[in-house]
């Protein structure tokens, strides 16, 4: 085995290593639930909010906050390790089940479904459809919006802990994707 493939192996080895022991803290509180701060919330709910002046503060409100902490219920329940791309290595190889960020979206999607939104749409957004760099998050709009003009929730990036940027300005080259809905009764 050559000098380069010998510290390759050990490279590989010792972020394993590192990646598996690793110890995450997310935020919570005294009962361990997870949740984002105020501070963290009102500004997503103040662009949410500034999308369209028909929609509701209320409902925005209610997205930011949904979305911040769901966000990080999911990174618990997913037990996440950092960065995203090696619990996607973990999950690809069978050592975690869930945590892609396809699976992200499919979760995030379906909790912010259950707001049942009047003011606000939910879109499917994909960068790179079907290839090695393929990335999936929720989009929203304002109702009737086109989605370019949404802002992408996405929780995968920094594992539960929310990014979110509007369509145009993410360094993802967002398209619209078709919802996927899980099957019903």
């Amino acid at each position: 085995m050559s000098k380069l493939s010998q510290r390759l192996c050990a490279s590989l080895a010792l972020s394993a290593v590192v990646g598996l022991v690793g110890c995450a803290h997310l935020p919570g509180d005294a009962r361990g639930v997870a949740r984002a701060k105020p501070e963290e919330i009102g500004p997503l709910r103040d662009h949410l909010a500034a999308l369209a002046p028909t929609v509701s503060e209320d409902e925005a409100q209610r997205v930011a906050a949904c979305a911040y902490d769901y966000s990080l219920e999911l990174a618990r329940e997913y037990r996440v390790v950092r960065p995203a791309w090696f619990h996607n290595f973990l999950v690809n190889t069978g050592f975690k089940k869930r945590g892609l960020c396809y699976q992200w979206t499919e979760d995030l999607l379906a909790k912010l479904e259950t707001l049942e939104l009047a003011t606000l749409d939910l879109h499917w957004g994909m960068a790179r459809w079907g290839t090695l760099r393929e990335h999936n998050s929720v989009v929203v709009t304002a109702r009737g919006q086109p989605f370019e003009r949404g802002v992408a929730l996405d929780p995968w990036r920094r594992s539960g802990r929310l990014v979110w940027k509007p369509v145009t300005e993410d360094k993802y080259p967002w398209v619209e994707g078709e919802l996927i809905s899980p099957p019903g009764p």
